[in-house]
């Protein structure tokens, strides 16, 4: 299947009890017996740190030990083979400006862990991506979290899959809301993100839309394959054309219809040559 890249998602952070910063992650992620063969087709693997289930209670105790954090991921990248680091950090309330009491900082987090792994992960030999909600983008959402994350280590990051699912009011409709369609792209979608003299002007070679593959994927943001190919990859590719950087879909766990549709029509016409 035209897949480039395949993330194994989850890892997240735990202290363990000699006091070291150590990984969770889902035991039925061993032995990974596909993961040669996936290599050997010319596919990056990677693994995805944080997740949606990790809230702000697991990161408080790893605050100031990003640096050991990395160290912890780049040897499991290096134990597993694999090629690099994918960092899904949802903890909202971290971005607000005026955090909560308790809560920590999401910005200085992240700048912290992303400069730390690329000195354990170098480039080109091994990746680091980050997948954003689209608020995050947003000066106008607590000033635009990672907009200060782009500005500190964009120089780090391979590329960004924006969530454009479970995020009401950024997600839909595909038109404005994802692709910018429209004389004023809306504030967070492709097109502003990479061509607004305001926005973060991020290359369209590093961007990727992020899209629920299946309709309970996500609660909201979930579009049929024919729109995938129709209002998005159809859209950036005249755009864009080759500079066009992709697709990432959330989630491959289940094998539905939509998947099947992911896995041929809409890798297809990501595949065939722009115009």
């Amino acid at each position: 299947t035209p897949y480039t890249h395949v993330i194994l998602s989850f890892v997240r952070p735990v202290i363990e009890a000699d006091g070291s910063v150590g990984l969770i992650h889902p035991p039925k992620l061993q032995p990974w017996p596909d993961l040669s063969e996936l290599k050997k087709d010319g596919k990056k693997v990677m693994i995805s740190f944080g997740g949606g289930l990790s809230g702000n209670a697991d990161y408080v105790p790893i605050i100031g030990h990003e640096a050991e954090l990395a160290t912890s991921l780049a040897s499991f990248v290096r134990k597993y083979q694999l090629d690099g680091v994918d960092i899904d950090f949802e903890v909202s309330e971290s971005f607000h400006t005026e955090r909560p009491a308790g809560v920590i900082d999401g910005r200085q987090f992240l700048i912290r862990l992303t400069e730390a792994l690329r000195q354990h992960l170098p480039a080109p030999r091994y990746l680091i991506s980050h997948a954003p909600q689209p608020p995050y983008l947003n000066k106008s959402w607590h000033g635009g979290p990672y907009l200060d994350v782009i500005a500190k280590v964009g120089k780090d990051i391979d590329w960004l899959a924006v969530q454009y699912y479970d995020n009401p009011g950024f997600d839909l409709p595909t038109d404005s809301h994802v692709v910018g369609a429209g004389k004023t792209p809306f504030v967070t979608s492709y097109i502003s993100l990479v061509e607004h003299p305001s926005g973060p002007n991020w290359p369209s070679t590093k961007l990727l839309v992020g899209k629920p593959v299946y309709k309970a994927d996500a609660a909201n943001g979930h579009i049929a394959p024919t729109d995938v190919i129709e209002h998005i990859i159809t859209p950036l590719k005249k755009r864009y054309g080759d500079a066009f950087g992709g697709l990432m879909g959330w989630q491959f766990s289940d094998l539905t219809a939509d998947h099947r549709a992911w896995n041929s029509e809409v890798g297809s016409a990501l595949l065939e040559p722009s115009q």
